[in-house]
């Protein structure tokens, strides 16, 4: 079997890997495309090459190089936009590395010895300094394993596991002396001796080893403080943290290197831990795989080959103005700029400035956006939000768009609640109207739809905005208990045969069951009309949304058994019902 050094690290939508002189990113970019940026590699420091030494100086290069790795692939995926500067890219990228290594050591080194003492006072016993330092090293394990668990269960982050497997599966295809395409790799393991996952796991157990002999030492010199002060332990574990690194290193270097047999129970170890940081790739995911291995393959193989870059930023003044005679003939200005601001997270104003710049993983986002608007989709199911009131409120095809209308409504139920009163929103679809509601005056709500997907947009909106409410599956009043003080709806109303006449971006892409009113656009306000009522407490208030021309007719329906108001929209049309229980 063929050994190669070339490694390499998983990425948003993509892979690194890095040979002895040459490194390639590539990414699968928002288009489908592989996109390839190859570098050479500057020759090791002196100290990058003695024995241990080198295990700390790659750990510390590998943390720096592997955030701007990161940052790269992902506004080459389009999952963010690029600084309007690089002294601003700079400045993200080292807080981002200095907030992670603050937490990883609150995490592995100051916790651990926290829990100990915590467990002494709890229980009010006196551990020995042995169990001291077994229950700190257990908890680190704990730790570890329930942050690999957490990652692997993050979506985005699940991703980024199938890209590390297609790693994996690459190297070993070539280290089996097989032809590296899509179905050799995916026949391969995706578990490998040189791990990353493999280097941390030996961390914690090296790390375990040094500190019990650390304290064998301690208890010998009469060295009470190391067991009994928290910040006495943990500073000594950061003192060796550089020891740690370096033996670690030099043993998964030594493992990946040979087979010999009592190193096979290490290397099972770390290969049980890559089951949570490994998932099986498909094919896209190995195409890229191979384009990076291939790519460094070549430029290790050959000194003269010329390096390729990933297209840079551009202006977005030129950007614009490359799509302005489109947008134009389109009339789509107005939803273009909305585009560019939500994608650079930017005032309209900026999109004028020439220092602000767009990545090229942004600008086909906004590209495939901008083209999804003119054949007929929303604006704000592509973005996947709307405004209603002072709230951004995710929608997507499952629900219907917040219009201004409704937001009239909310404020009609708004000047009459107080904090504690029982609101139902029916047919909540998004929510904005019940999560308005609480969000504002601190009323009970309960979210009521007959759509599963609705309410799990519902369930988003309230957790964006750390909202408490009630959500319940029903079809209007089925299995609805209790009584309520306001019942707010925006029933489906429009008629049937209608439909198919409404606008394309409504018919093509609203939900229908949040349209259909039945034969006359009436049928939910006579469910409404019956049984309301029951669910109202006495003087209860029922406030809803009608279509044009239905105000008269929804009041006849309620009459019986209520008070009615009607109150007009912005464009004079009779638009709300406010009723009030007799």
């Amino acid at each position: 079997m063929a050994k190669t050094k070339i490694g390499g690290q998983a990425v948003i939508e993509g892979v690194m890997m890095r040979g002895e002189t040459s490194m390639a990113l590539a990414v699968r970019d928002e288009s489908g495309e592989i996109r390839l940026e190859t570098t050479r590699l500057k020759k090791k420091s002196k100290a990058g090459k003695i024995p241990f030494v080198r295990g700390v100086v790659n750990l510390v290069a590998s943390l720096v190089s592997g955030t701007r790795i990161l940052y790269k692939s992902a506004e080459i995926a389009g999952e963010e936009a690029s600084d309007t500067d690089q002294k601003g890219f700079k400045a993200a990228m080292a807080v981002s590395l200095l907030l992670g290594l603050v937490l990883a050591v609150a995490l592995f080194i100051f916790l651990p010895s926290l829990v100990p003492q915590l467990i002494e006072k709890i229980f009010k016993t006196e551990l020995t300094n042995m169990g001291t330092l077994l229950i700190d090293s257990a908890i680190k394990v704990v730790i570890m394993l329930g942050y690999f668990v957490f990652c692997a269960s993050v979506k985005d982050v699940r991703r980024v596991f199938m890209y590390h497997g297609a790693e994996h599966k690459t190297i070993n295809c070539f280290e089996a002396e097989k032809e590296l395409t899509v179905e050799n790799v995916q026949s391969s393991s995706k578990h490998h001796d040189r791990c990353g996952t493999s280097f941390v796991v030996f961390v914690i157990i090296i790390s375990v080893v040094l500190m019990i002999a650390a304290g064998i030492v301690a208890e010998a010199c009469n060295f009470r403080l190391f067991f009994k002060n928290v910040f006495v332990r943990a500073g000594i574990k950061l003192a060796m943290l550089p020891l740690t690194a370096a033996v670690s290193y030099e043993f998964l270097m030594l493992l990946a290197r040979s087979d010999f047999f009592l190193f096979v129970p290490f290397k099972w170890l770390g290969k049980q831990m890559q089951r949570l940081t490994t998932k099986e790739p498909d094919d896209s995911m190995c195409e890229v795989a191979i384009a990076a291995f291939n790519a460094v393959l070549e430029l290790d193989a050959d000194p003269e080959k010329e390096t390729v870059s990933f297209p840079p930023p551009v202006p977005v003044t030129d950007f614009r103005a490359e799509k302005r005679q489109f947008v134009e003939e389109k009339g789509l200005q107005a939803d273009w700029d909305w585009i560019l601001c939500s994608l650079l997270k930017v005032k309209r104003s900026a999109l004028t400035d020439s220092r602000v710049t767009i990545s090229f993983g942004t600008r086909l986002k906004a590209e495939r956006m901008l083209k999804q608007v003119a054949e007929g989709k929303p604006l704000q199911y592509v973005l996947g939000s709307a405004q209603f009131f002072e709230y951004e409120f995710e929608v997507d095809e499952n629900v219907l768009i917040p219009r201004p209308e409704t937001e009239l409504l909310t404020e009609q139920a708004l000047n009459v609640l107080d904090k504690g009163d029982r609101v139902l929103d029916l047919c909540c679809g998004s929510g904005c109207v019940g999560l308005t509601i609480a969000k504002k005056t601190g009323a009970d709500v309960t979210l009521a739809d007959i759509s599963a997907e609705a309410l799990k947009v519902a369930g988003r909106n309230a957790k964006k905005l750390k909202v408490k409410a009630h959500f319940v599956r029903t079809d209007m009043f089925d299995g609805l208990k209790g009584v309520f003080d306001m019942i707010v709806c925006n029933p489906p109303y429009v008629k049937t045969e209608e439909i198919d006449r409404l606008d394309v971006n409504v018919r093509e892409h609203e939900p229908r069951v949040a349209l259909d009113g039945g034969a006359d656009g009436l049928d939910f306000y006579r469910i409404i009309a019956r049984r309301a009522s029951d669910f109202l407490k006495s003087g209860g208030r029922l406030y809803l949304e009608v279509g044009y021309g239905q105000a008269e007719l929804v009041a006849g329906l309620l009459r019986e058994n209520f008070f009615v108001n009607i109150k007009k929209d912005y464009d004079d049309i009779e638009r709300m019902i406010l009723a009030q229980k007799k």
